[in-house]
């Protein structure tokens, strides 16, 4: 039985997505810029955000939908509309930019199936294309595909707890063997092993049932965290650590480190740190989707406008780039994101996404 602090709302875990979306893009764009230039070791490999999303929609899923009966129609319509609307809008806005700026042939063979596959999001499973148009949109099909896999998932850890975190170690094994065997000459390989072992859904998949196994952790064990109120963020600093220390042949780039993602997460959950509930930061985590997803889109337009007249130097304009996409999130959330979900669920509700947490 969940405890009623289990049952509160968790918004520390919806503001680090601002962070993890935020990081992404420090990374894409902003590499460097003042003060992210001066830390390369954990700026310029933001792109392992992408791998703590995915132990964090683990984590929140279980916990939204652990002990409850799931209509699976019902589930998977309400995870569609929670990312595909504003993908979509993504997806086209990137098309348009490629169109003006690269003179991208839509109609062309290659360029009719790259839409198509990144419009059914299946592009992280096909090699030489997870990349393609709207790049981050990559891990949106990875995302689905663990939606997809989650109450089978969900029903194996409830039947069997033994067999499921078996299951998550040999599957995290293999993927960090692969990955880790193949990664230092990835640059002998040919593009189809590159793209297998860096982007296919299943090379991430562990990093879903870490979060899955987090989650568990959360709602069997009581950890009285009270009495260590510094604890999340001491272990944060672990984390950083970790990232920044690395040795340079040790990729993380398929969750190598999602075991120490599950710890942060669970800790940051069970203690909800008073700083990470400021209402500002929530809201930039709830909007955190859009801050990913439309990055790609939004800077190629800006970049090419300040290339051609606004010629701001680079620092001012990543900020003002920043502050441009959290102005666009915050329109698209609130007249893409909030409707479908509603619509998706048939009444009235909240603005929030989840009752657990924004991060859902």
């Amino acid at each position: 039985m969940a405890s009623e602090q289990d049952k509160a709302p968790i918004h520390s875990l919806t503001t680090t997505r601002a962070f993890a979306a935020i990081l992404v893009f420090i990374h894409h764009v902003g590499g460097s810029v003042l003060p992210f230039a001066l830390l390369p070791a954990l700026f310029h490999i933001g792109n392992i955000a992408v791998g703590y999303f995915f132990v964090l929609s683990g984590f929140v899923l279980y916990i939204s939908y652990q002990g409850r009966k799931i209509d699976y129609t019902n589930y998977l319509k309400k995870r569609i509309a929670r990312i595909l609307p504003i993908y979509l809008v993504a997806l086209m806005l990137t098309i348009i930019a490629f169109v003006y700026y690269y003179d991208y042939k839509i109609l062309s063979d290659r360029g009719i199936a790259e839409i198509v596959l990144s419009a059914l999001c299946l592009q992280s499973f096909i090699p030489t294309n997870p990349l393609v148009l709207n790049f981050p949109g990559w891990s949106i099909g990875s995302e689905l595909f663990f939606y997809m896999l989650f109450p089978a998932f969900l029903l194996l850890q409830t039947r069997n707890t033994g067999l499921f975190v078996v299951l998550t170690l040999l599957l995290y094994t293999v993927a960090q063997f692969v990955h880790l065997s193949f990664a230092p000459i990835k640059n002998t390989l040919s593009d189809n092993i590159v793209d297998f072992i860096y982007f296919n859904p299943l090379m991430h998949l562990s990093q879903f049932l870490f979060g899955m196994l987090g989650g568990y952790l959360f709602r069997k064990y009581t950890i009285r965290i009270q009495q260590y109120r510094i604890l999340p963020f001491l272990f944060f600093v672990v984390v950083l650590a970790v990232i920044a220390f690395r040795p340079n042949h040790i990729s993380f780039q398929v969750g190598l480190i999602a075991p120490f993602f599950m710890i942060l997460i669970l800790l940051t959950a069970k203690y909800n740190p008073k700083l990470l509930n400021l209402r500002p930061l929530v809201f930039l985590g709830e909007i955190s989707y859009g801050l990913y997803i439309l990055q790609h889109p939004v800077y190629t337009f800006l970049d090419h406008l300040n290339n051609s007249s606004l010629h701001l130097p680079a620092n001012l304009f990543f900020y003002a780039s920043l502050s441009t996409l959290i102005a666009i999130a915050t329109i698209t959330y609130y007249a893409i994101e909030i409707p479908f979900r509603k619509l998706a669920a048939g009444k009235k509700q909240t603005q929030h996404a989840s009752p657990q947490s924004g991060a859902e």
